[in-house]
């Protein structure tokens, strides 16, 4: 027996092992070994103190069960699922304020396509005006390779500052298609965009009129 005066000489592990181990007065322990034999007491040898142990009362009945503890791999585990619930729940808060946004800006299916042709349309005046420049500049560059050409026919040298601005012209020409590009796929990304949007509303529009009729 361990006198309460010797307590705070003993480990820290051997005080949690009989702080778990002692059972209540009248009652018992149950518990399994590694070899998974089944025993009984009045309290749980240390080197079992980690597994599932079920106290007893003096009828025999399970009062309290005290799980086994956890290997690193099974918390690892759970910490792992507990992260995907937490982002399963975050998306779900998204998507439910997005739905509201979504209900709340449109009133019908028609409001969202004219709404979308309206932004496609705008995008496209821009892109039309973006060409209509990179006409100009070809037409420059044009006229800049004719005199280039000239001067090299003649044998006359060629102007430092005409080859420079032949480069810059053909950089603005590719700076300006890409920008073209990027416009195009802007465009694109709106269609996608409305067409996931509008699949949504004629669904939550769909469980709305369900949900009345009940």
């Amino acid at each position: 027996m361990i006198h309460a005066t010797n307590l705070f000489h003993l480990p820290a592990t051997l005080l949690f092992a009989i702080a778990f181990s002692a059972p209540a007065a009248g009652s018992s322990y149950k518990w399994s070994d590694s070899d998974g034999i089944i025993h009984y007491g009045d309290r749980v040898p240390p080197e079992h103190s980690s597994k599932e142990r079920r106290v007893l009362n003096e009828q025999g009945i399970t009062v309290k069960i005290y799980d086994a503890s956890k290997t690193p791999e099974q918390i690892a585990e759970e910490q792992r699922l507990a992260k995907l619930k937490e982002e399963e729940e975050h998306q779900k808060r998204i998507q439910t304020m997005y739905d509201h946004t979504l209900l709340a800006t449109f009133a019908s299916e028609q409001d969202m396509v004219a709404t979308r042709d309206g932004k496609i349309s705008a995008i496209e005046g821009i892109i039309r005006l973006s060409r209509s420049r990179v006409e100009n500049i070809k037409s420059r560059l044009h006229s800049m390779t004719l005199e280039a050409a000239e001067l090299e026919r003649s044998g006359r040298p060629f102007p430092v500052k005409l080859h420079r601005l032949i480069r810059e012209t053909r950089k603005q020409i590719l700076e300006n298609e890409r920008y073209i590009l990027s416009k195009q796929q802007e465009q694109e990304a709106i269609r996608q965009q409305f067409e996931a949007d509008i699949q949504r509303f004629r669904k939550l529009k769909s469980e709305a009129g369900v949900a009345a009729k009940k």
